[in-house]
């Protein structure tokens, strides 16, 4: 059978051989001094054997001094003779080495609960810990966390040389030589060799002791540095696409401007032209009316001149496609002012009353249950009130209420104008909306529609022939607003 002698057991046997030693010469010093006469010499001797005891053993101290004082004691009084004097000294010394023993052991105790402390630290800690001499470079200590960090057992790095691990020389003493100098260093990135050659990147912090020992923390920083390379690598190709699409962006602004100058050169142009245009219609226009001004009192002349019931039935006829035309200029004139000026918000009860101020209502009462509603509308809104009102005047017969409410419908609002009058026939429900279609009134209801259009109203006519018109207005989410007015006041 073959056995193996580890390092920690040749280290125990050298300890038991040492106080074994210094006891056997305690017990021949005892005894050969009794034996000659001398006195004085030989109880320093058991000062030896109990501080080694006492070192290594230090749970069992007490008992070995008592134990070790007990043979000196022992040894007196058989090799004194009874010597009173001596046995007095020598029960002396047995009180001073039970004492030394007792101190000692308590003192080698909290020493050793420290070192287990530390130790646990050292051995637990989640950063790598190894420590060097700084004039050999031999490894010390090592922790398990560090020897795993570079796939080694502990044992296989213990007393070797750093640069077994330490990868990059010039770093290595760069490192050493800075450690020297100001026995202290952090956070410095050095490269360590693992046991399958491959190199990997740490963190490290050392402080130099008074003996030369060199205590080191490390953290692995390989994945990090990786995944840093990685994220910068990304961050630069995502820098390098925004500087590329903000350059894109930059040239496409410029095209941008570049066509909303030529878009205002035109658009500025094409108004320049439409001012000519509207002065030149609205200069015709007057001459025209003007002339149609002339042509009817021509006519009066000629009726009150003429008998002749023919020719006077004619003159009628002139008169009345005289009066045709200017409603027909007229026309052209409100429908050129639609969509001059920019919409704007606009009461809707205000704008009926500013509507119908000036109209002969002949008998009938408006009445109005809007709620505060504001519309975004052509500034001619007020023509659309005034061409309902006038209708149901003007056509609804005994007309004696005409109202307007409004309902939410969905996500629109709708805007109602109801009248008691006769009502319009089906038939004509739609055709009062179109150009081609009037009565007296000429273009009113047209002209409502292509008014209320710009800003995306509609308006219809639902009422039922004898019981009355009734026209709604459909304004759609975004164009509308409630309870404003009521707020502001």
């Amino acid at each position: 059978m073959t056995f193996t002698v580890t390092t920690a057991h040749k280290y125990q046997i050298s300890w038991a051989v040492a106080i074994l030693a210094t006891v056997v010469l305690a017990v021949y010093a005892t005894i050969y001094s009794l034996t000659h006469g001398i006195y004085e010499v030989f109880p320093f001797l058991y000062f030896l054997p109990i501080i080694i005891f006492v070192y290594q053993y230090p749970s069992r101290g007490v008992l070995f001094s008592l134990g070790l004082s007990t043979v000196f004691l022992s040894l007196v009084y058989y090799y004194g003779h009874f010597n009173t004097n001596l046995i007095a000294v020598s029960t002396a010394w047995f009180v001073i080495f039970v004492t030394i023993g007792v101190v000692t052991s308590s003192f080698a105790e909290g020493l050793r609960a420290e070192e287990r402390k530390y130790r646990g630290i050292f051995e637990n800690s989640q950063a790598g810990i190894f420590t060097f001499n700084i004039g050999s470079r031999e490894i010390r200590e090592i922790n398990g966390k560090f020897a795993r960090m570079l796939n080694y057992e502990r044992e296989d790095l213990l007393n070797q040389n750093l640069s077994r691990i330490l990868f990059d020389a010039d770093g290595k003493d760069a490192f050493i030589k800075t450690v020297t100098e100001t026995s202290q260093i952090g956070d410095i990135e050095l490269f360590f060799h693992t046991r399958d050659n491959v190199v990997r990147q740490f963190l490290i912090s050392a402080s130099l002791s008074r003996d030369g020992l060199v205590i080191c923390s490390a953290i692995d920083i390989t994945d990090r540095k990786i995944a840093e390379q990685v994220v910068s690598k990304a961050r630069e190709e995502l820098e390098q696409r925004v500087k590329d699409r903000t350059e894109e962006l930059m040239l496409a602004n410029e095209i941008l401007k570049s066509e909303i100058q030529e878009r205002k050169r035109f658009e500025t142009a094409i108004q320049l032209a439409n001012r000519k245009l509207n002065t030149l219609s609205s200069i015709t226009r007057h001459d025209i009316l003007n002339q149609i001004t002339a042509i009817v009192m021509y006519l009066s002349l000629a009726e009150e001149t003429v008998t002749d019931p023919g020719v006077i039935g004619q003159l009628q006829k002139i008169e009345q496609i005289t009066d045709l035309i200017q409603k027909q200029i007229r026309f052209t004139r409100d429908y050129q002012n639609i969509g001059e000026n920019a919409p704007q918000w606009q009461d809707v009860a205000q704008t009926i009353d500013n509507a119908i101020a000036g109209l002969d209502l002949k008998g009938s009462k408006v009445e109005k249950d809007l709620g505060g509603l504001e519309i975004l509308a052509d500034y001619l809104l007020e023509k659309v009130f005034y061409n309902l009102v006038e209708n149901s005047v003007r056509h609804g017969g005994r007309v004696t209420v005409i109202r307007f409410s409004c309902r939410k419908d969905g996500d629109d609002i709708i805007i109602l104008c109801e009248d008691d009058g006769v009502g319009i026939p089906d038939i004509a429900k739609e055709r009062i909306f179109k150009r081609e279609y009037y009565r007296n009134t000429g273009y009113g209801l047209f002209l409502s529609g292509e008014i209320l259009s710009i800003t995306g109203l509609s308006i219809r006519e639902t009422g039922e022939q004898g019981k009355g018109a009734r026209f709604e207005i459909r304004a759609p989410k975004g164009v509308y607003r409630l309870g404003i007015t009521g707020r502001r006041s």
